[in-house]
């Protein structure tokens, strides 16, 4: 008995470590581009986008979801990419619901893809694609709208708060972790190119 228990204990130590070297070796250098535009466009957002974005959003919920999911369907942002923007774009006031379009939207379609299912398949596919999920995208956008309001939770303040979860030294300490990880990542990369 215990002889297979130290035998599943080792299956699932060895798994920790194949999902480590996986999670920081293999997984972080594919994420790293994408989070480091997100962070970069997040920052851009966090600047230049007005405080008052709030107001403007509470008297146009549907524009702004119409906006977002005008802004999601065509370019390709990927999820790791996205999510800062979105973040940075509730600090400013947006809507919960049109945030969660732009981060369905954004991955799911792009222009490449709209172009693969058009000569693929057809225009009419393509359009029955994309009403698919716009419809699904709105109206996910509004059962979240309407579940903020119905628990009163403001989303500003509920993003606002989560940075405090955690002190703010352990924040800077898993930063640099982070940052230096990416970077040794892709010096490993770029030797490898060199070898090549």
């Amino acid at each position: 008995m215990d002889a297979v228990v130290s035998k599943t204990n080792k299956k699932l130590y060895l798994r920790l470590i194949d999902g480590m070297k996986y999670a920081f070796g293999s997984l972080l250098p594919e994420i790293t581009k994408p989070f480091i535009i997100g962070i970069f466009i997040a920052g851009i957002i966090s600047f230049f986008v007005p405080e008052d974005l709030t107001v403007w959003t509470n008297e146009h919920y549907f524009l702004s979801m119409l906006i977002m999911l005008a802004a999601g369907i065509p370019m390709y942002v990927c999820a790791t990419s996205s999510t800062p923007i979105v973040a940075a774009l509730i600090l400013k006031g947006l809507n919960p619901g049109a945030a969660l379009i732009f981060l369905l939207t954004g991955p799911a379609t792009n222009m490449a893809t709209i172009n693969i299912v058009k000569n693929i398949f057809s225009t009419r596919t393509l359009i029955i694609y994309l009403t698919m999920i716009a419809m699904c995208s709105l109206a996910m956008g509004f059962f979240v709208d309407w579940f903020y309001i119905f628990m009163n939770i403001e989303a500003k303040a509920v993003v606002g708060q989560a940075s405090g979860i955690i002190p703010h030294g352990l924040q800077l300490i898993g930063a640099v972790i982070l940052a230096l990880l990416m970077i040794w990542n892709w010096i490993k990369q770029k030797q490898k190119m060199i070898i090549r």
